[in-house]
Parts: structure tokens; sequence; C-alpha cells
């Protein structure tokens, strides 16, 4: 009789454990595949608190989502490229004084704009001459093709491309950085 009991009472936690594992499995795969989910779309996150942040003029905010010193890096190589080009088809200088010129004009400028409280002095204002205008912000993205998408596991980068003049375009590029991604570079090159 007790034989009897204590083999029905096993195989009734026997039933039990394979239940609780099995549902214990479930939520397992289920939360792995939310974290993928999750990972997969973050840059897609960052791109829309910039945006947020830079409509709500929020320089903190703004920050957050910024790599500054690969973000100085990338600029004052795109800026120093795009000048020489200019220089080389008006000029007959030398290259290499040119290029030197050039760095030199540059990198105080972008060390200073390309800071925290540099974007926060853009976004208030306070350089009339590099005054962004965010209430014509909605006017000009719907003027704009954007694509965005992976490049590569560490690389995210949002395409802007104007509607009616395709030559301009600017191209964001998220990197990541741990578990979040930061604007890392702006590529110009084509504008």
């Amino acid at each position: 009789m007790f034989d009897s009991l204590s083999e029905k009472l096993h195989k009734k936690l026997k039933s039990t454990d394979k239940k609780t594992m099995i549902i214990a499995g479930a939520i397992g795969a289920a939360l792995a595949v939310s974290g993928c989910i999750g990972a997969y779309y973050t840059p897609y996150l960052t791109v829309n608190s910039i945006k947020n942040a830079a409509e709500n003029r929020n320089a903190d905010a703004l920050s957050q989502s910024i790599n500054f010193p690969e973000l100085k890096t990338n600029i004052k190589a795109s800026i120093k490229d795009q000048v020489l080009k200019q220089i080389a088809e008006d000029s007959t200088k030398s290259p290499q004084a040119t290029s030197e010129l050039v760095e030199k004009a540059i990198n105080p400028v972008v060390d200073k704009l390309v800071t925290p409280e540099g974007i926060e002095r853009i976004m208030f204002d306070k350089i009339p001459e590099a005054k962004i205008d965010l209430t014509q912000l909605d006017k000009d993205l719907a003027k704009s093709n954007i694509t965005m998408g992976y490049e590569s596991f560490d690389r995210f980068v949002v395409h802007i491309t104007d509607k009616v003049n395709r030559s301009k375009n600017v191209s964001l590029i998220l990197k990541r950085d741990g578990l979040a991604w930061k604007l890392s570079a702006i590529d110009i090159s084509k504008v």
C-alpha cells in the first residue's frame, strides 16, 4: 500500500517537474528573443532620442548620444578634405603647405564647437552664425528621403538625401558603445 502511494506521488512530482521545466524553458526562450529584438532596435531608439533632444532643444540629452572625441576627429577630416578640394581647383599653392594651414584654421573651431557646451551654445542661439533653426526641422525632414540601417554589427548609418537636389546628402554614423549607440561621425563628403 505504501509502495503504490509512493509510486503515485513520485509520478505526480515527476510530471510536475517536466511541466515546470517546459514552462521555465519557454519563459527563458521568450526573454532571450525579447533581448535580441531589443538589442536590434537600440540604434533606432538612439536616432529617435537624438531627434527628440534636438527638437526639444535639450543639449544634455543630445550630449548623451554623442561620442565627442570621435566626432571631432571625423568632422575635422571631413571639413579639411572639402576645403582642400576647393583650394586644389583654384590654387597653384603647395598642397602640403595648404593642408597645414587649413588644419591650423579648422582644429580650434571644431574643438570649441564639438563639445557638450558647444552643442548647447549652438542649440540656444549663442553663436548666431551657427544657428540651427529647429522650427523648420519637420519641413526639412519632409523634403528629405531618410533611410537607416546596419552596415555592420557595430555600425549603423542614417542616410538623409534631399528629394529635390540628390547631390545634397549627409550620413549620420552611429557606432556601438557597449550596449548603447552613439553618434560618432557625420559624412558630408558628397555635399
